[in-house]
């Protein structure tokens, strides 16, 4: 009798955190169909599952089709066997094509497309992920759901929300797309009225100037604001710079920038101005998929450089909590101002 209690507890633990993170990417799929159908047919989608060789109609059906079957399963998980085989074949196919999206994946890696310190893709735990929520929406299909299930289901869609951001910090983030480019944007943090950079924000300049050095950048690109203590984080940057051997003819600076999203639309007709097409960021890597959601909006593309050091970063933790929760504040922004455009 123990045994069958503990083995009816475990199955609602485990139903219930499938149904959560299928509530979670089904609402999030929802979500990106409305921006690319009413806003301005620039969907996330590439933050989790790429469709490039796929016609736009198709894509569109898909994600439509995942949306609904997920949905579905997470409120009403007691399935008829029709809705059995379409949403376990639905999770299945998606697990095939983000299974190609990781062999693309390491074949760029091991073509030296990129380099990175986390070999692991987004991906990888998308084909896990998915294979294991079609086995478990086929096996486990008790029409029943109890108070517990459901306040599990809620609770892991929460979680899902959390993970999402992080885990992209460290597969995203910490992808080096490094390359001969026009300009190399540094992004601005905390700098000392003594003219000492904080450590992060030296990390950042200090990946730039080995940029500048190797030859990949002929241009630096500083951007950031004046702090509330007067400290213009660019001017500080710059003088950094000159100081480890960059000639000062070839530093840009922009002293607007106070937010990720203001640098972004500040430097994008710099860019614009210097005819730039390749564009490298320069940030630490919790802040890179913020930055590359920020150009997007603003309808460029750049290539983000993890700026990584060999000290420590005091805040980093502090940073990472932030950046979970910034990263669906530009999500949702970058959405609102697609669906506006028009």
């Amino acid at each position: 009798m123990l045994f069958s209690a503990t083995t009816k507890i475990l199955t609602r633990l485990l139903r219930g955190s499938v149904r959560g993170f299928a509530l979670f990417f089904g609402v999030f799929s929802a979500l990106n169909i409305i921006v690319s159908r009413f806003g301005t047919a620039r969907a996330e989608d590439i933050w989790w599952i790429q469709f490039d060789y796929l016609p736009s109609p198709i894509v569109a059906m898909l994600s439509a089709l995942l949306a609904v079957t997920l949905i579905c399963y997470a409120l009403k998980p007691g399935m008829s066997l029709v809705r059995k085989i379409v949403t376990t074949s639905v999770c299945m196919v998606y697990a095939v094509f983000a299974l190609v999206n990781v062999l693309e994946y390491y074949s760029l890696l091991s073509s030296g497309a990129f380099t990175t310190r986390f070999p692991v893709p987004f991906s990888l735990f998308i084909v896990i992920g998915f294979i294991f929520m079609g086995i478990v929406a086929w096996t486990l299909n008790e029409r029943r759901s109890s108070l517990l299930e459901f306040s599990l289901m809620m609770m892991f869609a929460a979680l899902g929300v959390l993970l999402f951001p992080l885990v992209q910090i460290y597969t995203f983030g910490s992808t080096d797309y490094s390359r001969p480019a026009d300009v190399a944007i540094v992004f601005g943090a905390r700098a000392f009225p003594d003219g000492r950079l904080s450590t992060s924000l030296r990390a950042r300049v200090d990946r730039s100037i080995e940029l500048y050095h190797d030859g990949l950048v002929p241009k630096l690109l500083f951007t950031g604001g004046i702090d509330a203590d007067g400290v213009n984080e660019p001017e500080m940057m710059r003088a950094y710079a000159i100081a480890h051997g960059v000639n000062p003819d070839n530093i840009i600076i922009d002293q607007y920038g106070n937010d990720t999203d203001l640098s972004a639309r500040n430097t994008v007709p710099m860019l614009h101005e210097m005819q730039a097409t390749r564009v490298l960021a320069v940030s630490q890597n919790y802040h890179l998929p913020r930055i590359k959601m920020a150009y997007r909006a603003e309808g460029a593309n750049v290539l983000t450089v993890p700026a990584y050091s060999d000290y420590f970063i005091p805040g980093t933790h502090r940073n990472l909590t932030r950046e979970t929760f910034a990263f669906w504040g530009y999500w949702l922004r970058s959405g609102v101002r697609d669906l506006r455009a028009p």
